[in-house]
């Protein structure tokens, strides 16, 4: 049936209508002006929910489309703000896991949520903003809340890959908020964008909101562009504020959760009963992160009992939403296999567009009947619905490596199909693993995720691989290291490549920095000097061993070889800029604590006078220097060095109100109760603060007030 188009009003024509407007005179609301050209469709969902769209909205919607057809009339062409945005809803039984479920309403998150409406109100034309928290916390779902909330007024939703190149040449006509999931598998693009945005003129605001496990790393240095310190000022300076960690629900709101899947199972569960979910809760996950309060509900619900463990659950559902599917499919083997073929290489990419599941097949070599072919007809369970992978991606992962601990075809298919996964994106396979590793580091087929990546046809990339994987396995007992470091070795000795050595010896890095978390100072040091030993000057990897063997030595009570290490990478020709920084600041506070205060101060300065480190360094060089010269008398240096952090554009918010706080500290000391009351209000008024801070600024402020009664 075709959906004719109706010209609808935007201000109701009569009192009592969506969005009566009472001012306009009766010749204004028959105008033209307040007439909107829309589909049946849309016209209803307008109408029937007039405080989502209201008659600014549909202004804004009027203003875009005529400004298209006057483009398209001149024979421009499209505009350049033809942003594809996705803001998917699902409403079926099986999708309660899913970030973008309908059927269980938002629980909690309000304090969130004012903290990202304020990113969006923020002054600056463009802004960005990275918020980091472990696997099932709800990043996903806040952000998809955010853009339901806003979308009638802004252009909000997640950008995928396939969409993605738009971004960076964006001139929107609207506000647009977009985010930007799995950032880590798409962080040269990421960082391009968001620097290429920073420069724009922009005629309406841009918010991008990033999602991602946490803020560390090659991809968020990549991210930042770290090492590129004009470009990095701008991005940083386009920064909203500190990456922002999600944490866990509150007991109660574990509780109500709880609550709401019971409800939506049509099950009557007594106060105690709850309480016994959220125990379960509790021990499948101490962190209360969302998505094991609904696993251990449905857990629970299971008519089977419940779940000795969290992979126990975990794999119940997996065994449920198999057993949803596959009736579909019939009781052909072929089908079945295809689709969880399908599944399984859609969860190792993080996902997949037709589109590039089509480029795949004709690009990729692939053993014969591994995978259907585009047009293969899956009834209920579209190719669509399997490409998207299993969801969310803690279930997925642990879905893959079970299919790698089974026997004969099944096993065999898998490695295939997480070789092909890694010869069509190394960067996406990468991010898989490195999530595998941080979710499941103690399943023992975490190491098939590695040896399924071919050494003959990228033999660098792989070993890249296996270093990148040990900082993720999070002890240094850990049985996959042994594996890690044969594989390095074997690759050493039948590639030869510089490259490849260089990776052995990263690895054997962040093989001491997890001894040294671990306590064991004196076997770090150990390790970084026999590191050391093999380690090629020219590579960026021997400063950071320097730098990190100098910190063995200051917690082994022996400053001289710590000054010695720090001085080697200060001295060295070859160090880049960031190294000389950590290295600067962390032999001036050697000087610090010996009491040689002006080779401190001498030290931090040199830091602010590399041309390429990072603002975090200059902070700590400023904000240390700032103690030094007030400890030395110099008050009126101090000072300046407490403005410069502040007119300094790419230092954050949270870290300019450190230094406010530090200022109206000093001044109350100096008498200047005044100015000093003006920067307490200036950090409690702040939008972006460190809680400690705003909570002693409140403090000292009271204590003020108090004292001028």
């Amino acid at each position: 049936m075709v959906n004719v188009g109706v010209a609808a009003h935007i201000t109701a024509a009569s009192p009592g209508g969506p969005r009566y407007d009472p001012s306009l005179t009766p010749t204004e609301r028959a105008s033209g002006q307040n007439g909107i050209w829309l589909c049946q469709n849309c016209g209803k969902l307008i109408d029937s929910d007039a405080p989502r769209y209201t008659s600014a909205t549909l202004h804004q919607w009027k203003l875009e489309a005529e400004h298209e057809t006057l483009r398209m009339l001149a024979g421009v062409g499209p505009s350049v703000d033809r942003l594809t945005l996705a803001l998917p809803q699902l409403d079926s039984p099986e999708s309660l896991l899913a970030f973008a479920n309908t059927a269980i309403a938002r629980v909690g998150r309000d304090d969130e949520l004012r903290e990202l409406t304020t990113f969006l109100e923020s002054t600056q034309a463009f802004s960005w903003w990275l918020w980091t928290g472990a696997a099932g916390v709800g990043k996903s779902r806040l952000a998809i809340e955010l853009c339901r909330a806003m979308s009638g007024e802004w252009h909000a939703g997640f950008l995928r890959e396939d969409d993605q190149s738009a971004l960076s040449g964006l001139q929107p006509t609207r506000p647009t908020l977009v985010v930007v999931d799995y950032a880590a598998q798409r962080s040269e693009w990421l960082s391009e964008a968001l620097f290429r945005l920073s420069q724009q003129a922009l005629s309406a605001p841009v918010r991008v909101l990033v999602l991602e496990r946490q803020a560390a790393g090659p991809w968020w240095d990549t991210v930042q562009r770290t090492h590129r310190m004009e470009e990095s000022s701008h991005v940083q300076a386009s920064s909203f504020g500190l990456p922002r960690e999600l944490g866990g629900l509150s007991r109660g709101n574990v509780r109500r959760l709880i609550t709401a899947v019971a409800v939506h199972a049509h099950a009557d569960l007594s106060s105690t009963n709850i309480e016994d979910i959220a125990d379960h809760a509790e021990r499948i996950d101490a962190r209360r992160r969302p998505l094991f309060a609904i696993v251990a509900a449905m857990d629970w619900l299971d008519s089977n009992g419940v779940s000795a463990d969290r992979n126990g659950a975990l794999r119940r559902l997996i065994a449920r939403m198999n057993g949803q599917m596959m009736p579909s499919l019939g009781n052909l083997p072929r089908p079945q296999r295809a689709a969880q073929n399908v599944v399984t290489l859609a969860t190792a990419l993080g996902g997949l567009s037709v589109d590039a599941y089509a480029r795949l097949l004709r690009d990729v070599p692939q053993p014969v009947g591994l995978l259907p072919g585009m047009y293969e007809d899956f009834g209920p369970a579209s190719l669509d619905d399997l490409l998207d992978g299993l969801r969310p991606d803690i279930l997925g992962e642990l879905y893959v490596l079970d299919r790698l601990a089974a026997t004969g075809v099944e096993r065999a298919a898998t490695v295939d199909l997480l070789q092909l996964a890694w010869q069509a994106d190394e960067q996406a396979y990468l991010a898989f693993v490195e999530r595998t590793a941080g979710d499941h580091r103690e399943h023992d087929r975490l190491v098939d995720l590695l040896g399924v990546a071919h050494p003959n046809e990228s033999p660098l990339a792989c070993a890249r691989l296996m270093a990148s994987t040990v900082p993720l396995l999070q002890r240094s007992d850990h049985p996959a290291l042994e594996w890690i470091f044969s594989r390095l070795d074997d690759l050493r000795i039948s590639f030869e490549e510089q490259g490849i050595e260089e990776q052995a010896i990263t690895a054997r890095f962040q093989f001491g920095n997890l001894v040294l978390n671990e306590g064991d100072t004196r076997r770090a040091n150990s390790i970084f000097t026999e590191a050391l030993s093999e380690c090629n000057p020219r590579w960026p990897v021997h400063t950071s061993l320097l730098n990190n063997r100098g910190i063995t030595w200051l917690k082994l009570d022996d400053q001289k070889s710590a000054k010695a290490d720090f001085t080697a990478v200060i001295d060295d020709e070859m160090a880049d800029d960031e190294a000389r920084a950590c290295s600067f600041n962390n032999r001036a506070d050697i000087h610090d604590d010996d009491e040689d205060l002006p080779a401190a101060i001498a030290d931090r300065t040199a830091v602010l006078a590399l041309s390429a480190t990072s603002h975090n360094r200059r902070y700590i060089a400023l904000g240390r220097r700032v103690i030094t010269q007030r400890k030395i008398g110099n008050k009126d240096h101090a000072y300046q060095d407490i403005e410069s952090i502040l007119q300094t554009v790419d230092i954050s918010s949270e870290q300019k109100m450190s230094a406010r706080l530090l200022r109206a500290e000093w001044l109350l000391i100096d008498g200047a109760t005044s100015e000093a009351r003006l920067d307490l209000q200036t950090v409690i008024m702040s939008a972006r603060n460190f809680d400690s801070v705003e909570r002693r600024a409140r403090e000292l402020l009271s204590d003020t007030l108090a004292s001028e009664e």
